[in-house]
């Protein structure tokens, strides 16, 4: 399949990849979660058709093939996902990473039920954002830790309580914030806080981390007497998935939060700015033919 790009969100694959932390054969092209309109079909290709407005987000784009940040990207038929017509290219670019890998750690792995009590560890990243919005979607309450900042944009979300995420006894805080009950589940976003993530837990509590880094060891004691589950989520784009969040995307239960848009040309800027934690939502590129007809750009300067 051939499909002319519209918009591209920067994942955090690509900042690893760029970053040297996760290794990749170069030259690349980079990009993997993008979104635009079928230009050409392959043979034996029956599904798709001439002008369909579709969303990728391949595990091998932008990683050993060539990604999506160009004017066109070849796609297997199978990793492509129709967009409603109310969402737009920008829009379900901007979910189809976050939002899959979300969705399959509180469901597949977490088993997030209806009204449980949630912790969002890195609430201010595009994937805690989404984590967020799934929550409150379960009618759950949900604390975010996160830089303070981002306060006032993860309660507009929904959140019960934002807890810095450099508040002295961080549990006790969140503990406080659920009226004094633990949290039946800690997503973890960032692997930072673990220690305090685990203390945030009641009995057959679930840690469920989405993002490795170095950490202080785990109180083995408490994770055994209060019977405490860690999971690690990571999981391929579910096609089933994808169909049940774009239809709540269309339906107006879940919003896009968008940071910024960059032009293609402007690729080094937007990936600094994927990288400050000043940033909140997606960090999209589009090309730049299509900077007109963009819902919304976004320029920084190169302090920004």
């Amino acid at each position: 399949m051939l499909v002319r790009v519209h918009a591209v969100a920067i994942s955090s694959r690509d900042l690893l990849i760029r970053s040297g932390e996760v290794p990749a054969a170069l030259p690349l092209v980079p990009g993997s979660e993008a979104a635009g309109e079928v230009i050409l079909v392959g043979s034996g290709v029956t599904e798709w058709s001439h002008g369909d407005r579709v969303v990728s987000a391949g595990s091998w784009v932008g990683r050993t093939h060539p990604g999506a940040c160009a004017d066109y990207l070849t796609v297997p038929s199978v990793d492509l996902h129709p967009i409603p017509e109310n969402v737009s290219f920008i829009g379900a670019a901007s979910i189809i990473g976050t939002f899959t890998a979300a969705w399959s750690a509180l469901f597949h792995h977490g088993q997030l039920g209806v009204q449980e009590r949630v912790v969002v560890v890195g609430a201010a990243d595009p994937l805690g954002i989404a984590a967020v919005q799934i929550c409150r979607w379960k009618e759950c309450r949900v604390i975010a830790v996160a830089d303070g900042r981002h306060a006032p944009r993860l309660g507009a979300l929904g959140t019960t309580r934002v807890v810095s995420q450099s508040a002295p006894e961080l549990a006790g805080h969140v503990i406080a914030g659920l009226d004094a009950e633990p949290a039946t589940i800690v997503v973890n976003v960032t692997g930072a806080l673990l220690p305090d993530s685990l203390r945030m837990l009641g009995r057959d509590g679930r840690l469920i981390i989405l993002n490795g880094s170095d950490s202080p060891p785990l109180d083995l004691q408490l994770l055994v007497s209060r019977q405490i589950r860690v999971i690690g989520s990571s999981a391929p784009v579910d096609a089933v998935d994808v169909h049940h969040i774009l239809k709540l995307l269309s339906e107006g239960t879940f919003i896009p939060v968008i940071d910024s848009i960059f032009l293609f040309t402007q690729a080094a800027r937007a990936h600094r700015r994927a990288e400050s934690p000043d940033t909140f939502g997606a960090v999209l590129l589009i090309p730049d033919h299509l900077h007109e007809s963009a819902e919304k750009i976004t320029q920084f300067d190169e302090e920004g």
